[in-house]
């Protein structure tokens, strides 16, 4: 992707990241995990393409960004249309098409848009089916119904709410704002866009397709996998091994907090910003802080059982041995070692330790020792 001479290669974008966001978003030299596929422009609506591979252990699972251009008149129809809203007249793109032979789109993938608009006046009419807002700007009602995939009759919002819907608000410049929502973000320009001779929107536009479109696949990726971990921890009573359960979840977490949890993207503000309005919109650290707090208790759990379950089982080792241990202390100060004697002392010893289990302090060893399986 390219603005005048300016390509947006992996090589150039890694350099707006830090170094450990870049090796999220692009892999390494040795192990890419980006790949692209550019196509005309004027060929048709969809131009792009990309596949990120988050993580290498698992290969069967990348995300898929799909450069669309769409007129300013449909970009909104266009968007509830791709959002599965009812009463859209606009067909969403066939994303399937330009996919290569060897991927394909999951069918409960969840589409996260982003959309970049501007127009040629000052004074823009809001857009069709519009919500009206008397705190919100032409600007915000855009930013809203954009990131929203929604107009008025989609969503009627609560006008003493209103301003809650824009928390997302991303303030780049005097030129344009942006709103992260929860499945979607929008950018929208202030000023008249003046076309092709509008040197700053031309880098804006690139800007919203490239670097802050990453920032926002940095959020992504951290909702998948902090999402993955509740269901995990979840499911910890159902596994068949508990502790091997939790400490796979364990060695998990730690190694999302080391390699994906990045609460800053780069030494630039706006992706920094777009990031940390991702995670708000998902309280990812309120999750993450609520699945880290879930894993220490169910460890503490499952650490009680063994503990349990270790002196139950060494209670019984006691009730059982001791008589054993006192039949043949007997025999020995008896100085007898013939068969008869040693069969006698072993069934005094099992009468012995069969009388001791049947007693409440031996009922109460079996107990802790059956409830701690």
């Amino acid at each position: 992707m390219r603005h005048q001479e300016t390509r947006a290669t992996a090589a150039v974008r890694s350099t707006y990241f830090s170094a450990a966001c870049a090796r999220i978003l692009y892999g390494t030299q040795d192990r890419p995990s980006r790949w692209h596929r550019l196509g005309d422009e004027a060929a048709g609506p969809l131009f792009g393409v990309e596949l990120l591979l988050p993580s290498a252990e698992r290969p069967d699972r990348a995300f898929a960004i799909f450069h669309v251009r769409a007129d300013g008149s449909v970009l909104l129809d266009v968007l509830r249309a791709v959002a599965g809203r009812r009463g859209s007249t606009a067909a969403p793109p066939d994303f399937a098409a330009v996919l290569p032979s060897w991927a394909c789109l999951a069918s409960p993938a969840r589409p996260f848009t982003v959309a970049f608009q501007t127009f040629p006046t000052a004074d823009p009419p809001p857009p069709p089916d519009a919500v009206r807002i008397d705190s919100w700007t032409t600007a915000d009602t855009w930013l809203w119904h954009l990131a929203s995939r929604t107009t008025n009759t989609d969503f009627p919002p609560d006008p003493e709410h209103a301003d809650q819907l824009l928390d997302g608000r991303v303030i780049l410049s005097a030129d344009w704002r942006g709103v992260v929502n929860r499945d979607g973000a929008a950018f929208v320009g202030l000023r008249p866009d003046r076309g092709a001779e509008d040197i700053y929107f031309g880098f804006a536009q690139l800007y919203a397709h490239t670097a802050y479109l990453d920032a926002l696949l940095v959020g992504m990726i951290q909702n998948v996998n902090i999402t993955e971990m509740i269901d995990e921890a979840a499911r910890a009573f159902e596994a068949d091994d508990l502790p091997r359960h939790l400490a796979r979840l364990e060695a998990r977490a730690a190694r999302f907090r080391n390699i994906y949890w990045l609460r800053d993207t780069s030494n630039h503000g706006p992706a920094n910003t777009i990031l940390t309005a991702y995670q708000e919109q998902h309280h990812l650290p309120e999750r993450f802080d609520a699945v880290l707090t879930e894993i220490v208790d169910l460890t503490r759990i499952a650490q009680t059982q063994e503990g349990q379950q270790v002196g139950a089982a060494l209670g019984v080792l006691t009730v059982i041995g001791l008589p054993f241990g006192a039949a043949f202390a007997v025999l020995q100060v008896l100085g007898t070692n013939s068969a008869l004697a040693l069969a006698i002392g072993v069934l005094a010893a099992l009468v012995g330790s069969g009388t001791l289990l049947l007693t409440r302090f031996g009922r109460l060893l079996l107990r802790s020792l059956r409830n701690s399986e």
